[in-house]
């Protein structure tokens, strides 16, 4: 059995109450979470959902951002940068490991692939981004961390590298999401190597993970797609072998999962390959 993590899932359960919201994690054994409210919730409330958390032994893994910084119009770039800002706000005040974004494509679908995603100008501007969330909000429970992604900053491991060093910032930290680095038949084909670097380079300045599977599929061009653990290709073993090895406390969320059904399936699923903790 992997042991040395602390499993639980990236989704908000349906429910009416922060005691029914508890249950549901501790019945299924997640002793993870992400937080399931934003910097708009009244205090009090953010204060309840924290409390039930450590009386249930359950991490907050991560607050979430999920915008682009860098979307051409003003006034949305704007709105966005502010969100980040309070957001990672929130993740200092309630102690989660990290506040987690994408770095942001330069188009207008903050999460789409534009030719201007890879461009130097892009690059520059999320340097100084970063640069100025951490400065000005100072964190030290949390970090801020980016999620790598296939078609922006950061797309390998050696990229992440590279921004950590040119941010060259305590509050900037490393999100896990090692399926995203793989993005082409070769990283597919080779996912014990891309892991052993990854976590070379990465591991000891991870603050949470996700975990699912992906399939290349069968044709004449290159589709990766996420699917169901299990279904897929990926070292899910190795890579929790991986994560193992870091601090006892490192989260793994599952996501991108349709439905809570399907969270179930999976976390049966782990249960039976003796991975889940």
């Amino acid at each position: 059995m992997v042991t040395g993590m602390r499993f639980g899932i990236n989704a908000t359960p349906p429910h009416t109450s922060v005691e029914e919201w508890a249950n549901y994690l501790t019945e299924r054994g997640c002793r993870a979470t992400a937080f399931p409210l934003n910097f708009t919730a009244p205090v009090n409330r953010i204060d309840e959902y924290v409390k039930a958390a450590k009386e249930n032994d359950i991490l907050i893994a991560e607050v979430g951002i999920w915008n682009s910084p860098h979307v051409p119009d003003k006034e949305t770039a704007t709105h966005a940068r502010m969100v980040a800002e309070e957001q990672l706000r929130l993740a200092e005040y309630i102690g989660a490991r990290c506040c987690v974004n994408v770095s942001g494509a330069a188009g207008p679908d903050w999460a789409f692939c534009y030719k201007e995603n890879f461009s130097e100008w892009l690059y520059d501007e999320n340097v100084r981004f970063i640069q100025r969330l951490c400065d000005r909000v100072k964190p030290k429970k949390t970090r801020f961390t980016l999620e790598p992604m296939q078609w922006m900053v950061p797309a390998s491991p050696q990229e992440y590298v590279k921004i950590l060093k040119d941010v060259d910032r305590e509050g900037f930290a490393v999100h896990m999401d090692a399926i995203n680095f793989i993005k082409d038949p070769y990283t597919y084909t080779h996912k014990r190597e891309l892991l052993d670097e990854t976590f070379e380079l990465l591991g000891s300045q991870t603050r949470s993970c996700h975990l699912k599977d992906c399939i290349l599929e069968s044709g004449t061009t290159v589709a990766i797609k996420e699917v169901p653990l299990g279904e897929g290709t990926m070292e899910i073993p190795y890579y929790l072998e991986k994560i193992a090895a870091l601090d006892e406390d490192t989260p793994v969320l599952l996501e991108h999962l349709p439905d809570m059904e399907a969270y179930d399936r999976a976390i049966d699923w782990l249960k039976k390959q003796s991975l889940w903790r």
